[in-house]
């Protein structure tokens, strides 16, 4: 009853539909409606007013220093006994781009987002842009406690499993070089291969281990071909 008495009130209001989703999302009434829209509008659908485009990125770039600040400020209190090492590998997963795109869908924010793009550009990043830039929407209309509130209640201990992201790797190429290290294992990368047109290059790199190749992986940047090698390098050695 109480979730009918809202929706209706909602709906008599300028924008009510679009006021209650976003109340929806973020467990706050909207004071205006202008910044959640913006923030909603991906690049590729920019608008243009007077020679600016108008677009999500600049409530995105907002929303990545106020998220950043307040998971920081979750996890020093929910781990007193944790080293800076780990509550910064955690917050890291936490605001990577992966783990907020995921939310993004969970919590339903991806159904409302503004774009012309196709769905393997959408896979990248969109999702977790928007999650940004709502986190800069709701700052703007509401001030740092309702984002606090939003990002610790909605997002950190409803949606988000903190277990499982505790055992999640977000670099293999990190974890394998550390485990050299604690191991004095001689661990190296090394490309091996580089072809295609400058729009589409390929790399081939390759992981050595005391010298020897024991894996190679292939990608569209080094970064995702020394990724791949290091993964299947993890696994053999480490896991």
């Amino acid at each position: 009853m109480i979730f009918w008495i809202k929706k209706i009130s909602s709906l008599l209001r300028k924008d009510g539909s679009f006021f209650f989703e976003i109340e929806k999302l973020t467990g706050s009434i909207p004071n205006k409606a202008a910044p959640y829209k913006l923030a909603l509008r991906h690049s590729s659908a920019s608008q243009k007013w007077q020679g600016t485009k108008l677009n999500n990125q600049r409530l995105e770039f907002l929303g990545d220093a106020i998220l950043g600040a307040v998971v920081a400020d979750y996890l020093y209190h929910k781990y007193p006994k944790a080293g800076e090492g780990f509550l910064t590998n955690m917050r890291s997963k936490i605001v990577s781009r992966k783990n907020l795109n995921s939310l993004a869908v969970q919590i339903g924010l991806h159904k409302l987002i503004v774009k012309k793009t196709t769905g393997k550009t959408q896979a990248k990043s969109i999702n977790g842009d928007a999650m940004e830039a709502l986190i800069g929407a709701l700052y703007i209309d509401q001030g740092y406690k309702s984002c606090q509130r939003f990002i610790i209640k909605k997002l950190l201990t409803i949606e988000l499993d903190l277990r499982s992201l505790e055992n999640r790797i977000t670099s293999h190429k990190g974890e394998i070089l550390e485990w050299g290290q604690k191991t004095k294992e001689h661990i190296s990368f090394k490309m091996t291969g580089c072809w295609g047109e400058s729009h589409d290059r390929k790399y081939e790199i390759c992981v050595l281990h005391d010298r020897k190749i024991i894996s190679t992986g292939r990608g569209s940047s080094k970064k995702r071909a020394e990724e791949e090698a290091a993964k299947i390098a993890w696994k053999k050695l480490v896991r």
